[in-house]
């Protein structure tokens, strides 16, 4: 038959590049023309920037420029006022001078005191503020303060202490170590106490008089007459197109600018026709500590509104802020200029073109068509296939396609399909077979045979077989045993006889040819005849069967077969059965382990408690009535020498002492080891005085209680519970450090519950490691068929707990 010739897929793609290219024509273009609108447009954005940081910075300069201009002139003027100040007290300290050398015979310290106070009282210089004062150095007492004579005749000046700071004593202490200089206080005038007043003083000492002579002026007078020389300097101050600069308070009222309309108004009232600015500025000064830039527009006469640049900055010496701004209209003009010429500039190449790319394209558009749709045919074949091929596995027939590229893709996508379905066969025998390990895991109360037959059902149902078989094999490697055979519909295969189920390895049968080689045994096209070599399955025909054997230390113990599966087996089912079956081996060896396990720990347990009675007999019975009689000997002895010799009597009574002592710890030891008291006294009387023992030992407060149950424990089990109960108390005691431990034994309907409790400083579990006492516990409840639990936390105590069925003890 011959096949008709498709249309190479390699042949689309040389179309498509033509497309391509003419795509690429159009990107190229449309980025040229974004790149050219970036770069105008960057170009603008540098305009601004350049110009916008230049205006700021002139407005910053002209800010700062202006405050080193206040600080300056302050400067300058504190100067001044300090030179003047020195000045007016050295001309009062020679006016003091002239009069107490002329009036010194004639008249007495105080009357020249007076004379000097009332011709100075008058004087008054810089603009009228500075004033004269002067006092006494040994008492403190003012003779002069022209700008309060309240204060004069007053000693220390208690208005003018503030907060443990005495002026009139600083004053003192100046003039006495350096006989003059320069003094700053604040005082309070009697007119305003709640309000203060920082002055600034020059004081000399006036010897003849033993007198301080000062002069002094308020800083707030002085930098008043400041602000008003510095205002009247700004309002002359001017820069750049149409700069000014202009100042308010902080309360937002203007005090300097070039409308001297505005000044005394609020800053917030300032507004054009298009907005509010002086609101924007007032906020703008509230802002930053460092200074804001606004921007606002101003109406300037019938012109346009222009934008405008506008710093502020606080000036918190005196409360202001200064604000430089200036007109940015030589920016906007370079701004439009550019724009216009990009404009025409683009509008042309942008219609140019166009033009050409919509001719391209129509063109191509017809070439590209026809094969557009061809491909979205094959596109859509192979979407469809994807969409249903997870639920339907259905797979793509190769006469629906176009283009030969595609045939190998519908391989392709058809062998997927395949490789799922065999993949979601695996997952499934993955999940039975784990399936069947867990399950196996919650078996304990099963029998061996139960757990064989049950492992058997799910091989049969891995493979997908007819029937199959579970086989032991004896040490030896000699004979095989059929411990269970199955069908898949779960009918179990009783015919053989109970000698029919053993035969030797070289018989050839099938679990015997397994043995024999070692390995699984295959088969898928069997031609056995002979029912002894198709053993153990019977009057059946054979067609495939799989034979597996598990190995355990180097020799073969377990066969499992399966046959007449549908299809042939292979190594997917060798796999599948052989993890099964070690993990089946395995649990059945860790199941025989644990038995064994509890048998040698109950056998430990009795050699141990037969060791430990045996020792305390005969520290009981032997060592303890030696001890005794050699007690009596040296009591009897200390009898005869108490009146020959007395100090050897004191010293035959201190060692029988210490044999008494030992005496009393070997009895204990043997009550330790040899519980006789359980036996003779019962099981509480052993604990009560178990407690007693612990209180003594290590002061700690034991309580009891038990039920009435407890009375008919038998005396094995009494010993194990003794030994449990005694091991956890003296651990309490020994590393808990607790004030009291409750010991809790009750019986009720044959169950056992101990509880030994103690309020120390308890331990991190998940931190400690068990030691030889709790293992020591877990194994006796192990061995009286109970369960042992601690709950411990650091800092909370620590709760042993015992409990368990005794009904078959």
């Amino acid at each position: 038959m011959l096949s008709t010739r498709k249309i190479s897929l390699s042949a689309a793609p040389f179309y498509a590049s033509l497309l391509v290219i003419i795509s690429l024509a159009s990107f190229i273009g449309i980025f040229w023309a974004v790149n050219e609108y970036q770069a105008h447009q960057e170009s603008i954005e540098n305009i601004r920037k350049t110009y916008d940081q230049q205006y700021r910075e002139r407005l910053r300069e002209e800010s700062e420029k202006v405050i080193d201009f206040l600080n300056f002139a302050r400067f300058q003027a504190l100067i001044a006022a300090e030179d003047e100040i020195r000045d007016r007290v050295q001309s009062a300290y020679t006016i003091a001078s002239h009069l107490h050398s002329s009036y010194r015979d004639e008249k007495g310290s105080n009357e020249i005191r007076s004379m000097i106070a009332e011709i100075l009282r008058p004087v008054r210089w810089y603009d009228g503020k500075g004033y004269y004062f002067a006092g006494r150095t040994d008492s403190g007492m003012l003779d002069l303060f022209a700008d309060e004579p309240f204060f004069e005749g007053k000693s220390g000046l208690e208005a003018l202490r503030k907060q443990g700071e005495n002026p009139i004593g600083s004053m003192i202490n100046i003039v006495t170590d350096k006989g003059a200089g320069t003094f700053r206080y604040t005082l309070r005038k009697p007119a305003f106490p709640e309000q203060e007043y920082s002055k600034i003083s020059f004081v000399k000492y006036f010897d003849p008089l033993d007198w301080f002579i000062g002069a002094g002026i308020y800083n707030n007078d002085m930098e008043r007459l400041n602000q008003s020389s510095a205002l009247t300097r700004i309002k002359k101050m001017k820069f750049g197109q149409g700069g000014e600069i202009f100042v308010f308070r902080f309360d937002g009222t203007l005090i300097s600018h070039q409308n001297e309309q505005l000044v005394g108004r609020s800053i917030r009232s300032l507004q054009s026709d298009e907005e509010n600015y002086g609101e924007k500025i007032w906020l703008a000064s509230k802002s930053s500590r460092q200074g804001s830039y606004i921007k606002f527009t101003e109406t300037t006469g019938s012109e346009a509104p222009l934008q405008k640049l506008c710093f502020v900055n606080e000036y918190n010496d005196w409360g202001w802020v200064i604000a430089t701004s200036m007109y940015m209209s030589e920016m906007e003009a370079l701004v439009a200029d550019a724009t216009e010429t990009y404009r025409r500039i683009a509008f042309k190449n942008v219609s140019t073109f166009i033009f050409l790319f919509i001719i391209s394209v129509s063109l191509l558009l017809l070439v590209a068509y026809y094969y557009t749709v061809k491909i979205k045919q094959g596109f859509n074949i192979f979407t469809d296939f994807f969409r249903r091929a997870a639920d339907s596995k259905i797979k793509i027939e190769e006469h629906d396609l176009t283009f030969r590229e595609f045939e190998e893709l519908t391989h392709l996508a058809n062998n997927m399909v395949d490789d799922l379905v065999q993949k979601e066969r695996v997952i499934r025998l993955d999940e039975l077979r784990l399936d069947t390990l867990l399950r196996l895991g919650t078996m304990e109360d099963f029998s061996l045979r139960e757990k064989y037959e049950f492992t058997l059902q799910r091989i049969i149902q891995l493979t997908r077989s007819e029937e199959g078989y579970l086989a032991l094999v004896n040490k030896r490697q000699s004979h095989i045993s059929i411990i269970t055979q199955y069908q898949s519909d779960g009918t179990h295969v009783h015919a053989m006889r109970k000698r029919d189920r053993l035969c030797i390895v070289d018989s050839n049968s099938l679990p015997g040819v397994t043995v024999a080689k070692q390995d699984a045994v295959i088969c898928n096209d069997s031609q056995i005849t002979n029912p002894c070599h198709l053993y153990p399955y019977q009057n059946k025909k054979i067609k495939r069967n799989l034979d597996v054997p598990i190995v355990n230390e180097g020799l073969i113990v377990l066969v499992a077969g399966v046959c007449n599966k549908k299809s042939d087996y292979d190594t997917s089912d060798v796999k599948q059965m052989t993890m099964l079956l070690e993990g089946m081996w395995l649990h059945i060896i860790k199941t025989r382990a644990e038995r064994k396990m509890a048998q040698l720990r109950t056998q430990v347990i009795a050699a141990r408690e037969a060791e430990r009675s045996h020792i305390g007999r005969i520290l009981h019975d032997d060592l303890g009535s030696h001890l005794s009689g050699v007690e009596l000997l040296s009591k009897a002895l200390h009898t005869s020498l108490d009146s020959e010799l007395p100090q050897r009597a004191h010293q035959i009574e201190t060692i029988r002492g210490f044999i008494v002592d030992a005496t009393e710890k070997t009895r204990r030891l043997a009550r330790g080891l040899y519980p006789v008291h359980i036996i003779e006294d019962g099981l509480e009387a052993a604990i009560e005085e178990l407690a007693a023992e612990i209180e003594k030992l290590f002061g700690v407060s034991c309580q009891l209680f038990f039920n009435s149950g407890v009375e008919n424990i038998d005396n094995n089990l009494s010993t194990h519970i003794y030994y449990i109960v005694r091991e956890a108390a003296f651990n309490a005691a020994r590393h808990g450090e607790p004030n009291s431990i409750t010991i809790s034994l009750r019986v009720e309907n044959q169950h056992l519950n101990i509880e030994v409790k103690d309020d120390g400083s308890g331990f991190d579990i998940s931190l400690t490691r068990k030691g030889m006492g709790l293992q020591t516990i877990e194994y006796r409840a192990s061995a009286i068929g109970a369960t042992f639990s601690i709950d411990a936390e650091s800092g909370t105590g620590t709760v042993v707990s015992v409990s368990g069925d005794i009904s078959n003890r």
